[in-house]
């Protein structure tokens, strides 16, 4: 989380939706709190962290907060007790974990029961644009090797997300960052959302 200003614009969005929808949204974020440990491999790509990058103050992020769930670890250690006691279907997640084999463990949220999951969520990847970023190392190596190994569960990028989003945004770097999580033994993903006759109503107004 580092800052924090990324968490604290989701408690901003969440309370909009909340009261737009009548639903309550939790908020969680997770960070080490003693900033990016060291890299394991190239994977991790080393080229652009280091260990320390990103040393999180702790105490004045949680004055700020005002929802937001706080997780203290490193993901590996904190996400299974997350999945155990969480209240809530995943809906959204925001991936900024920078080295791939943290991600590696991040990813296996994906792997939960389906109590735990929504059966489509919106996944926001921020380290796959740019600089030296492949597809071999990093979050997309992750990517790619989560969906090479679940049968009923993949990560695909929303394609052309741009051409669906008002002007001002059609420009920006961050339609490409994201992806849509599909969980395809879930017991709602077949059922009829309504989206394209939307659309198309949108379209005709």
């Amino acid at each position: 989380m580092a800052g924090g200003n990324g968490l604290l614009e989701m408690e901003k969005i969440a309370t909009k939706l909340e009261s737009a929808f009548d639903i309550e949204i939790l908020v969680h974020g997770f960070d080490s709190a003693g900033g990016l440990p060291e890299a394991k491999d190239h994977h991790d790509l080393p080229n652009l962290w280091q260990e320390g990058f990103y040393a999180m103050d702790r105490e004045e992020l949680e004055a700020r907060l005002k929802k937001a769930t706080l997780h203290f670890g490193m993901v590996e250690d904190t996400l299974q007790e997350f999945i155990r006691t969480q209240s809530a279907p995943v809906a959204f997640i925001s991936f900024d974990l920078d080295y791939f084999s943290t991600i590696q463990h991040a990813l296996k949220l994906f792997d939960a029961n389906e109590k735990v999951l929504l059966s489509r969520i919106h996944c926001y990847f921020d380290d796959i644009m740019g600089v030296t970023f492949c597809d071999f190392d990093g979050e997309r190596l992750a990517i790619t090797e989560f969906n090479g190994r679940s049968e009923n569960r993949k990560i695909s990028p929303i394609y052309g997300l741009r051409y669906f989003l008002p002007a001002p945004y059609r420009a920006s770097m961050w339609p490409d960052m994201m992806y849509m999580a599909h969980i395809f033994d879930h017991h709602l993903y077949l059922r009829y959302d309504g989206l394209i006759r939307q659309r198309a109503l949108d379209l005709r107004n």
